[in-house]
């Protein structure tokens, strides 16, 4: 009897045991089988445990849990591996880990994906870089400016006729003319260079005066001063105007007055507009586009910019289907480009559109990533 009852007892400490073990599989199974989640990629917040759409923008749900599993199962089950990428993850270096934006992760997707959201990409490297100024102007017609020309014109014209003459008296005067004229013309804006150039012509352009092409034609644009000290001779110019209809003009900057306006803090600028078929009315008004050279620059393109208040990034393709986002620096932007420093690197290619698609999955896997190793600390 005795016996017996030992023996019951043995038996059902071996099923408790077995049990125990048991549900302890089972749990561990469980762990395994991970539930599958569905988010949006633009939203999120927005989540589900099935597939369908977001109820934010309409887009397709996609599964949240698909490249963390991928991490996950990477370290399942090796402890030693654990280990050594935990040490790996120690090397990463102090600049490195600044190049990484605040909350992001680098994504990985699939070349159906990348065609589906609209991926495009631009190889970075060293760009000549231009600054447009843009200004109102007109048609010059500037008969005071034609009358002071003609004035000098006609006083070395004299010159060259009394030069000679035993009259110091009527040397003198025409030299006072000459004097006078110059002082003349470089009121009304003309340098010492353009003087010069006009002796050397011994004519006058009736562009000044006249329109329909004939002539130089010049026009007049009201700069700010905070451009105006960019503003050199020489530059390159675009002309527009609804008398030109989808004409564009080209000319050049041949001079820049010194005097603001009081009232509207501008200063003129002079610029010499090539010859065209085109009707030049005098005092029509036009919209000029000057171009400023900036230097050449490490410059990636404007669209591929994103911007969060605190700090700028683009994403770098690193190939097989990898984006790396890295924060730069600004050194300026132009219209079409932004000169960079630090992050990237001439020859890295960079993404110019959907990026905002990438940032927000790139942001997605970076919160579930930190989840996955707050649970990993945890157990």
């Amino acid at each position: 009897m005795k016996f017996l009852l030992i023996l019951l007892i043995a038996t059902g400490f071996s099923f408790l045991g077995c049990t125990n073990h048991q549900n302890h599989r089972g749990e561990n199974k469980k762990k395994e089988f991970k539930k599958v989640t569905y988010v949006c990629p633009m939203h999120p917040q927005i989540t589900s445990d099935k597939p369908g759409s977001c109820s934010i923008c309409g887009m397709d749900l996609v599964i949240a849990a698909e490249e963390d599993s991928e991490e996950h199962g990477s370290h399942e089950g090796h402890g030693h591996h654990k280990a050594t990428s935990k040490k790996n993850d120690n090397k990463v270096s102090a600049e490195k880990m600044s190049e990484t934006p605040l909350g992001r992760t680098a994504v990985k997707l699939s070349l159906d994906k990348q065609q589906l959201i609209g991926v495009t990409t631009e190889e970075i490297g060293k760009k000549e870089l231009f600054k447009k100024v843009k200004a109102p102007g007109r048609i010059a017609f500037d008969p005071e400016l034609y009358n002071a020309q003609s004035e000098y014109v006609e006083a070395l014209r004299q010159w060259r006729r009394v030069q000679d003459s035993p009259l110091e008296e009527v040397k003198r005067s025409t030299n006072e003319m000459i004097k006078s004229a110059k002082v003349r013309l470089k009121v009304l804006g003309l340098n010492s260079e353009q003087i010069k150039n006009l002796a050397k012509r011994k004519n006058v352009s009736e562009g000044l005066i006249i329109g329909a092409g004939k002539g130089e034609n010049l026009i007049y644009a009201d700069v700010f001063e905070t451009d105006l000290s960019q503003i050199e001779k020489g530059q390159e110019v675009v002309v527009e105007g609804s008398f030109l209809g989808a004409e564009k003009l080209k000319g050049a900057v041949i001079a820049v007055d010194q005097v603001i306006d009081p009232k509207t803090r501008t200063g003129k600028v002079r610029i010499k507009i090539e010859k065209t078929k085109a009707r030049i009315r005098p005092e029509a008004f036009v919209n000029v586009t000057i171009s400023v050279p900036l230097g050449t620059h490490l410059a990636v393109p404007l669209e591929s910019i994103l911007d969060t208040g605190r700090e700028i990034f683009v994403f770098v393709t690193k190939g097989e289907g990898k984006f790396e986002p890295r924060r730069v620096s600004r050194v300026f932007e132009t219209d079409d480009f932004v000169a960079v420093a630090g992050g990237v690197s001439e020859g890295e290619i960079v993404v110019t559109s959907a990026n905002f698609m990438l940032d927000s999955e790139s942001r997605l896997k970076a919160v579930i990533k930190s989840a996955n190793q707050s649970s990993g600390h945890n157990h």
